[in-house]
């Protein structure tokens, strides 16, 4: 995979979360879009840092994306929880 098929496959995950978030009329229905936009984020970042390192290293990048992918789905549990108002405060 190049930098630039990369780039093109977080953005067009990035703009179908956005498209699905925007056209959802339900507050909740809407927050199904946050772990797509986390994905398209991860995976720019994870182009990005694998071909700032160069040959070094094929895997660098993963892991961070794998976390944020993780903190996506964590953001989208807690605010349908926060909407269904059983959050613990």
């Amino acid at each position: 995979m190049s930098f630039t098929q990369a780039l093109v496959a977080g953005g067009v995950l990035v703009s179908s979360g956005t498209l699905a978030a925007v056209w959802r009329r339900h507050r909740a229905a809407a927050l199904a879009a946050v772990p797509v936009l986390a994905a398209g984020a991860a995976v720019c970042m994870a182009g990005v840092t694998r071909f700032a390192a160069g040959a070094r290293s094929l895997e660098t990048g993963q892991e961070l994306a794998a976390l944020i992918c993780v903190m996506g789905l964590a953001t989208s549990i807690l605010g349908a929880s926060w909407i269904r108002g059983r959050a613990v405060r």
